[in-house]
């Protein structure tokens, strides 16, 4: 075993070496430099794995995402210079999650001192259990929607745009135009920004509501290299707005006639900047988009984001006062984050000036995006929501798959273990925590029915994990479409700022 050891070392330590870019002079010789090494690699983790299973087993999921590593060295669709960096970046994390992993199995294998990996996995799995359950139930407290104790009368309430960016929609576009126009609220602007759409069919369709005013507005192509044309939409709209307060409303979001005025009451009421809504589910919407839905709601709810200063946000339906958007650089300021209300909402809760808020029958704000469109939305965030960095999703992966599904593996295979009571005893408390926790976001957002909410948990985990690496794929090996465009340009570039070159 010992010749292995060495032979993985030797492998380790070249692996280095071509990340840094210092073993492979041309592209051909790096391209075969990571096959090689990627084989033998896999070849010796197994040959360790079958020796002592014990030991080197836990290290394997992490050399899966070395070979992905790897994988990027053998595609080299990067400019030479980023590939260095994320690629040497990705492998000194990944060579060190590994080796700590390898160490604590080894010594809790050949030490003895009571308490196995094994058992340490169980604690950690109860602990994350109990600490999700507990952020989550706490989020979702103070985010229950509360309406303002006073009202505003029509003078006193401020000017307000609803801006829209709309890129080849159809019946989305009239539900939401629709609600949009139906509102009470006296003193609101529509804009609609077609976003170069192929079809004929988005202009035509704001152009027809001129009579409700419902302001259309022309986009111009982005520069691909600079902006996300999500972004260069905004960065549009709120060009061309007149209000006090920016309302930036998805095309799936549906708006009660009442919905905009209890919003900014609100916001005036609690002296905020900035509001960030979860909607409903629509009735009008499939459950099958349950699940992808849900999940992205899950990340936002669950985590105790509080301890990190960034705060649940949501892109549905967010408002802002435009002075505030003015002083924290507009857009401009992130011309590629794949979520730009995000960054708003961490400057604004340094201040104490951001509100998350979830909506109820009262304030009667839904969404209706369909299965299809929440797949290709998930795809889209997940990766860069982890900085477009392997490591970190390696850490997302195996902590949700260890974490989050371990108890419920553990228990299927519970017969086969020793101290069995103990182990189900610890299993069963985490899953029951973890499925409270997912059917407080899933059942109270009405994306699922109460039992529908219960049984889906497993199943929405091994999901979001799947489209956590398709995403993480399709950025580094394949393509992004998102609307007709291709968002991988932008999202995995390098930003140059003050002389020196940084990720983006």
């Amino acid at each position: 075993m010992y010749w292995l050891i060495g032979l993985l070392f030797l492998e380790t330590g070249l692996e280095g070496l071509l990340c840094r870019g210092v073993l492979a002079a041309k592209p051909w010789w790096q391209r075969l430099s990571s096959l090689g090494l990627g084989t033998g690699l896999l070849a010796l983790s197994v040959a360790l794995t079958f020796s002592d299973w014990r030991i080197w087993a836990w290290g394997l999921p992490v050399v899966m995402y070395r070979l992905l590593n790897l994988g990027r060295l053998y595609y080299n669709r990067l400019p030479p210079q980023q590939l260095r960096t994320v690629c040497a970046r990705a492998y000194w994390w990944l060579v060190m999650a590994q080796t700590v992993l390898t160490v604590v199995a080894w010594i809790t294998v050949t030490n003895h001192f009571g308490m196995t990996l094994f058992d340490i996995l169980l604690a950690t799995q109860l602990l994350a259990a109990i600490t999700l359950m507990r952020a989550s139930t706490h989020t979702w407290q103070y985010s229950r929607w509360v309406a303002a104790t006073e009202s505003l009368t029509d003078r006193q309430l401020p000017t307000v745009s609803v801006l829209v960016p709309a890129r080849n929609e159809t019946d989305d576009l009239e539900l939401c135009l629709n609600a949009l126009t139906a509102s009470d609220y006296p003193k609101m602007e529509i804009l609609v920004l077609d976003d170069c759409s192929v079809n004929r069919h988005t202009p035509e369709i704001i152009r027809s509501y001129a009579h409700a005013g419902v302001r259309f507005v022309q986009g111009q192509l982005p520069d691909e290299s600079r902006w996300l044309a999500k972004n260069f939409a905004y960065e549009q709209l709120s060009g061309e707005a007149s209000g006090e307060l920016l309302l930036f409303c998805a095309v799936d979001a549906i708006l009660g006639p009442h919905s905009l005025r209890q919003m900014v009451e609100k916001l005036e009421a609690e002296h905020k900047d900035m509001l960030s809504l979860m909607p409903l589910r629509s009735a009008d919407v499939r459950r099958g988009s349950s699940m992808l839905q849900a999940m992205r709601y899950y990340w936002e709810i669950c985590l105790p984001r509080g301890f990190f200063k960034r705060p649940p946000v949501l892109s549905t339906c967010w408002l802002i006062r435009s002075r505030v958007l003015e002083q924290m650089g507009g857009f401009e300021s992130v011309t590629r984050s794949v979520s730009p209300e995000a960054s708003f909402a961490r400057k604004a809760v340094v201040n104490n000036t951001y509100l998350f808020m979830r909506s109820d029958a009262e304030l009667a704000v839904f969404s209706n995006k369909p299965v299809s469109e929440q797949y290709d939305t998930s795809v889209r965030v997940r990766y860069p929501q982890l900085h477009r960095r392997l490591e970190l999703v390696a850490l997302a992966g195996i902590c949700e798959a260890a974490l989050l599904l371990g108890p419920l593996a553990g228990l299927l295979l519970a017969s086969q273990l020793a101290h069995t009571m103990a182990y189900v005893l610890v299993w069963l408390v985490s899953l029951v925590c973890s499925f409270i926790t997912y059917a407080i976001v899933s059942v109270g957002t009405r994306l699922a029915n109460p039992w529908v909410g219960w049984l889906l948990m497993p199943l929405a985990f091994l999901v979001d994990l799947g489209i956590l690496h398709v995403s993480l794929w399709k950025y580094e090996f394949g393509s992004v479409n998102w609307k007709g465009r291709n968002v991988c340009i932008p999202v995995m570039r390098l930003e140059k700022q003050a002389g020196k070159t940084t990720l983006g």
